[in-house]
């Protein structure tokens, strides 16, 4: 691998398409003969998104209006970390791909086909004895804390020093196919049982998900037979 690069995005909410980016950071590396990532450039730029930012965006991101008035992304410099990158990272790779996807000014992106990993999906963080997959918690359990959380680069900078000793897991993990797990008709007491395995709550559709690597989907099936269903499993597993 030449150069990947890891972004973050601050936006006015969690629709990509609807919403806005009002923030953006991206940190590119190249990895050295002896497998060492080591960073090669930064970016980090602030967008007016044309809107107030509600209270919520501005309580967790610490920026105002008065921040963003004016602010501009450029983006050409944006693409040019996306287009010489072999993997794009991003912790909750799911939401900042939406938004890069739905971004009129990186159409030219959907050429280049970009392979995405995602820092909290593709690192069995449990299996290496931590009992989050928070950013912030994460940083706290290795050590050390992220000072502007909730700030694109500074989300970047602490993302690379997670990853960095996982880099290996991550990118081959990047590249299996993955599962939608749901535990539906899942007992009511089994909650926090599959709280604690990394499920999460749709309150939608009612029922307890995760997203499961093909290597770990065995593993998960017995889990969820033993320890919730007691050997008459209801799951379902969708092909992502």
């Amino acid at each position: 691998m030449d150069y990947g690069i890891i972004v973050d995005l601050e936006t006015t909410g969690l629709t990509a398409g609807e919403d806005r980016i009002i923030e953006i950071g991206l940190l590119e590396f190249l990895v050295d003969g002896e497998g060492k990532p080591i960073v090669t450039r930064s970016y980090g730029a602030l967008q007016d998104p044309g809107v107030p930012l509600a209270p919520e965006v501005a309580k967790i991101t610490g920026l105002a209006d008065a921040h963003l008035a004016g602010q501009r992304i450029d983006w050409d410099i944006v693409r040019g970390f996306f287009e010489r990158a072999e993997i794009v990272i991003a912790h909750n790779a799911t939401f900042d791909r939406g938004f890069i996807e739905c971004c009129a000014e990186l159409e030219s992106l959907k050429e280049r086909r970009l392979h995405w990993a995602c820092s909290m999906r593709h690192v069995d963080w449990r299996g290496h004895g931590f009992g989050t997959q928070s950013l912030n918690y994460l940083a706290a359990d290795h050590g050390f804390v992220n000072p502007f959380a909730h700030r694109a680069l500074f989300d970047c900078a602490t993302t690379f020093r997670l990853v960095a000793p996982y880099l290996q897991e991550l990118i081959a993990r990047s590249y299996e196919r993955e599962y939608a797990v749901k535990a539906y008709a899942s007992p009511f007491e089994s909650k926090d049982v599959l709280r604690g395995r990394g499920y999460r709550w749709d309150p939608e559709e009612r029922v307890w998900g995760k997203v499961v690597s093909e290597t770990k989907l065995e593993e998960e099936r017995t889990f969820l037979a033993n320890e919730v269903y007691k050997g008459k499993p209801a799951h379902r597993e969708m092909q992502l």
